[in-house]
């Protein structure tokens, strides 16, 4: 059958969230490398801590601060509310064919998913470690589809934080989930430490 070429493109503030357990040691000897920490403001936060080789390595035995996430690793668009979601939803662009479409939010269809945690195997005393970047992104899907073009079968799953909103972690037209992004400017999120209810809140 003849497909079109449709192509999906939308622009958002795209998170990757990070949570890693510490022990109390661990907590310690961050915050003892981080002194400052609780007043990292502008590129502060890439010097100290997500650019930091060294540190990290002596910490936690790696390069990378991605990799320090053994609790949870959660990226996607991220929207602070539900409100603020239904109003992007409105922005994204459908091209079919090079022509643009108009598409009602309402059509789509979303799942909303509370991340597991893993909060049996902290102990009172532990911590979560929770860190990440905020880059500003264009996301685009350009998919082939055979007509009639149906927006029913456009999917979008979520993650939900309580703090942070709504994560989109996945995104596909009819199985079709091959995204690009175009990356902007990056901001990096203060690294603080959770108590081990806060998985437990999630569930309330």
């Amino acid at each position: 059958m003849k497909t079109t070429p449709l192509c999906l493109s939308w622009r958002g503030s795209f998170i990757e969230l990070c949570m890693h357990r510490v022990t109390p040691a661990e907590r310690a000897n961050i915050e003892a490398a981080l002194k400052d920490a609780a007043t990292f403001t502008g590129k502060t936060p890439a010097a100290k801590w997500y650019d930091n080789a060294s540190l990290l390595n002596s910490l936690f035995e790696t390069n990378n601060w991605w990799g320090i996430d053994n609790m949870d690793h959660a990226m996607g668009f991220v929207f602070g509310d539900r409100p603020l979601l239904d109003k992007s939803l409105a922005t994204i662009g459908y091209a079919l064919d090079g022509k643009t479409v108009t598409v009602d939010p309402e059509a789509l269809q979303l799942s909303f998913y509370l991340p597991e945690g893993n909060q049996d195997q902290l102990i009172d005393e532990d911590r979560i470690l929770c860190h990440g970047t905020l880059r500003q992104a264009e996301m685009t899907l350009n998919v082939d589809v055979e007509p009639p073009f149906d927006p029913t079968l456009l999917t979008l799953s979520f993650l939900t934080y309580p703090d942070f909103g709504h994560i989109l972690i996945d995104m596909d037209y009819d199985g079709h989930d091959e995204v690009a992004f175009t990356w902007g400017e990056t901001e990096y999120l203060t690294p603080r430490f959770l108590k081990k209810d806060y998985f437990d809140d999630l569930a309330e």
